[in-house]
């Protein structure tokens, strides 16, 4: 399944001779043929080592860039000496991350050329030998830098240790006057939370370098109040009515529901769902959303603007809050639903941050509890928002970021489907008319047999086009006679 989602030869090929192997005759003698590209790809890991040295280079630029958006005060001394410190680190990691990787390769490559060139059958039924194998096509189909995803993360707390070491001494130098504009309930005892409710912002300071305007206008109903969580309704009429929309998806629908099961509050695993253009991927979450009673933040990861998504820092004249706290503040709850469609698709650039690098911290719950909003300039809690992606593949996407998302694969409907999926679709015209749908009869058996031969399954768009297609002409015929 890997091997054929992730679109990898080597894991493919691993993949067969697993198979193969339980096989004898011709099937064997198969499996031996496909143990030289093993061997091959086995190469191919080795030669990795050669450009290690160009990575951790290349990172340590993309690093460097992005501490010196974040802080104002350069020290060239200090930045050549953290140059060759965040080289070394990547280098380091990257190494250790290799030889693990090529040695779990190796092994299970071995494994598989032995057994597929003729092997005694005792030697092949070690169920242990054979089941090692398997691990191996997922380890292939991974970017070898997550083995350093670790030690990022631990470097990264040093880093950022030393970022706060030069702000304070910043401020130390250019000893900023504060006014005492505050928002109106800064100086006031928090109230208490009560259950079922989040306080995601508990108040912000504003200084005189606000340029004269607000930081908190817009946002007053949410600052120092405590915020209501939607409760989870009934899940099995949440369930029938998703099944009829999306009669194609009940798998889908059934994990994503999961999440729910014995919870007050609806709150969903960070969660990454991939298939087809036209599978119905972002409308199944548009429709979870409504039928939930949640607040949708919609993001287009293809128009976003670098790292937006975790706000701007006040200091910009456009400064804005994180998106989930824009989303919290136009829902009134501390639970909406972030949904960012074509997350592949996103600007890899990191001139002004990337899309992606900002979702991490709002993926993991513990940084998500106190995240610090650049608009704000305090911690907020958007732990009980819900974030669910969609793609059409996982394709380029970050080792970091796959690593904190569960990735579902829905799969486009077939055409065995259609007769299911003209009833929710005819309903869906009626209400874009302002029809109740009862009102929209449903096709004749000459438009099914018609609509049969020109979709074959896959886009459901396509067949929302052909629906509406034969409503129109049968609405036309009608006004004729």
């Amino acid at each position: 399944m890997l091997a054929v989602e992730r679109d990898q030869p080597a894991a493919r090929a691993l993949a067969d001779v697993a198979t193969l192997l339980s096989c004898g005759g011709d099937d064997r003698r198969a499996a031996a043929r496909l143990a030289q590209p093993l061997w091959l790809e086995r190469d191919a890991v080795l030669d990795l080592r050669k450009g290690l040295a160009a990575l951790a280079e290349a990172q340590t630029r993309l690093t460097l860039g992005r501490v010196a958006e974040s802080d104002a005060y350069t020290d060239v001394t200090g930045a050549t000496d953290l140059a060759a410190a965040l080289q070394a680190a990547w280098h380091d990691a990257l190494t250790d991350a290799l030889l693990t990787f090529s040695e779990k390769a190796s092994s299970a490559i071995a494994a598989a050329a032995a057994l597929a060139c003729g092997a005694d059958d005792a030697f092949a039924g070690d169920v242990a030998l054979v089941h090692a194998l398997l691990p191996v096509g997922e380890i292939l189909t991974r970017p070898v830098a997550d083995g350093a995803a670790t030690r990022e993360r631990r470097r990264w707390k040093k880093i950022e240790a030393q970022l706060a070491l030069n702000e304070t001494r910043r401020r130390e130098k250019t000893a900023p006057v504060e006014t005492t504009a505050r928002t109106p309930d800064a100086d006031a005892p928090h109230a208490e939370v009560p259950k079922g409710h989040v306080l995601v912002v508990t108040a912000i300071q504003e200084t005189g370098s606000d340029r004269g305007r607000s930081i908190a206008r817009g946002y007053e109903h949410i600052i120092g109040k405590p915020l209501p969580l939607v409760a989870v309704p009934d899940l099995a009429a949440v369930r029938e009515r998703l099944a009829f929309e999306f009669p194609y998806a009940l798998a889908m629908i059934d994990r994503l529901l999961a999440d729910l099961i014995g919870r007050e509050q609806a709150t969903f695993r960070p969660t990454l769902l991939i298939g087809p253009p036209g599978a119905g991927k972002s409308r199944l979450v548009a429709r979870i959303a409504h039928h939930l009673g949640l607040g949708l933040w919609r993001v287009d990861a293809t128009r976003d603007a670098g790292a937006s998504l975790g706000g701007l820092d006040r200091r910009w004249a456009t400064s804005e809050p994180a998106h989930p706290i824009m989303a919290v503040a136009r829902s009134g709850t501390a639970n909406p639903l972030m949904q960012i469609d074509e997350l592949e698709k996103a600007a890899t650039r990191a001139d002004h941050g990337r899309l992606w690098d900002a979702l991490l911290p709002m993926l993991e719950p513990e940084t998500a509890r106190t995240y610090q909003d650049p608009c704000f300039q305090t911690e907020v809690d958007i732990s009980r928002v819900s974030w669910l992606a969609t793609a059409n593949e996982v394709g380029n996407l970050p080792g970091p970021l796959l690593d904190r998302l569960r990735v579902l694969e829905m799969a486009a409907p077939s055409q065995a489907d259609l007769e299911a999926l003209l009833g929710p679709i005819l309903a869906g015209i009626a209400a874009n008319r302002g029809l109740d749908p009862a009102f929209e009869a449903p096709l004749d058996g000459e438009a099914v047999a018609l609509l049969r031969r020109s979709w074959r399954g896959g886009s459901v768009r396509r067949l929302t086009r052909l629906v509406e297609a034969f409503v129109t002409a049968r609405e036309t015929l009608a006004v004729r006679h």
